[in-house]
């Protein structure tokens, strides 16, 4: 059992069938899910572009440097470490947190795919939920996003917001024109979040120490898509609709224990919690599962973060200035990605073909 049972009624667990006959006519914006259609111009340029499209991939791969890094002029000077206060003071409100950030899986939704070889066989896969950008910062670095994933920031441990809270209006506009966007709206204590073709969703400020989060969706089956954050000294509650008597079948817990964060998503206590570790120069996050299940985040001197990841697969390293901040990820090979602030606007610019996105605030 997972956290998606927070919310039975969300779109999850859909079975996807991909046919080898079936023809791909649009990319799926991972924002939104909309799909654009697009005309069959005939199978030459078809050919020609997933050869170009192919090879472009394969050179992100294997070429050092794909993807956008600032320069030291640009990301500007060092930021001061926010205190405990200034970061409980942040905590329970809404925010907007790209994944050029970098984000270590605490808790990740998942669906399950069938797909169809190249024999006819079909095989189930299950795979990630892509991450969201707007949800509700916890605190501690932890962010609840609306696919209801948790993740936690490196930086937001370290630093204050990028992108301010305390605007009237944003607009997420990625490469895709209209069907890219998503429209953010603040009025006093609710925060309305609204992308093409899905319902509103919205974030709610009840008080100091309550927020709600509210998934779009038909009136009389809100209540089934409603999420209620608390915050209770040292405890936060994710707590989603139940049948009374199983409430805690739908509930998360987050407690604090002096430099501990244990987080326990189900079943007994102490089996599947995922506990982070805050020393002076570093972050361990150990999952059910050992050495297999563990995340190491150093906080170097010089003010970069590095993410190390088990047995060494890969490592990802941020550094933050005034101006914005560069995520560099290793595996393969090397790519970067960049949010540079601009005035009022920020780019996020991302590996990959058609990956930025301009995301204007209006105070």
């Amino acid at each position: 059992m997972q956290i998606s049972q927070l919310s039975p009624l969300r779109q999850q667990t859909t079975a996807r069938t991909a046919k080898p006959s079936e023809k791909i006519e649009a990319p799926v914006l991972p924002s939104d899910q909309v799909e654009i259609s697009a005309q069959d111009k005939g199978p030459s340029r078809k050919w020609v572009g997933a050869l170009a499209l192919g090879g472009m991939s394969v050179a992100c791969m294997l070429l050092s440097g794909c993807g956008t890094r600032l320069s030291p002029e640009q990301l500007g000077a060092k930021l001061p470490v926010q205190t405990p206060a200034q970061d409980a003071q942040q905590a329970l409100r809404f925010e907007v947190i790209p994944n050029a950030m970098g984000k270590v899986d605490i808790i990740r939704q998942t669906h399950t795919e069938t797909r169809t070889d190249s024999d006819g066989d079909t095989h189930s896969e299950t795979v990630n939920d892509d991450l969201q950008p707007v949800g509700v910062y916890l605190g501690n670095g932890l962010y609840l996003d609306a696919g209801l994933n948790v993740s936690l920031v490196p930086d937001r441990v370290l630093h204050q917001p990028i992108i301010p809270q305390d605007f009237s209006q944003l607009k997420i506009q990625g490469q895709f024109g209209s069907w890219s966007r998503t429209n953010v709206t603040q009025s006093g204590n609710q925060v309305s979040i609204k992308s093409p073709l899905s319902f509103t969703n919205t974030v709610t400020r009840d008080s100091e120490n309550k927020t709600t989060l509210q998934l779009g969706t038909f009136s009389p089956f809100q209540k089934f898509n409603r999420i209620e954050i608390t915050r209770d000294g040292n405890k936060t509650v994710i707590q989603g609709w139940a049948p009374k008597g199983l409430t805690a079948l739908s509930r998360v817990e987050i407690t604090q224990e002096g430099n501990v964060t244990k987080v326990h998503p189900w079943g007994p206590g102490g089996l599947v919690d995922t506990k982070i570790t805050r020393e002076a120069d570093k972050i361990t996050v150990q999952r059910f599962g050992g050495s297999l299940g563990r995340t190491n985040v150093e906080l170097n001197p010089n003010g970069e973060q590095k993410i190390s990841e088990p047995w060494g697969i890969g490592s990802q390293t941020i550094a933050r200035g005034e101006n914005g901040m560069n995520l560099s990820e290793r595996g393969l090979g090397t790519t970067h990605s960049s949010i540079l602030q601009q005035g009022n606007d920020f780019l996020v610019r991302e590996p990959g073909i058609m990956s930025t996105t301009t995301i204007t605030m209006q105070k």
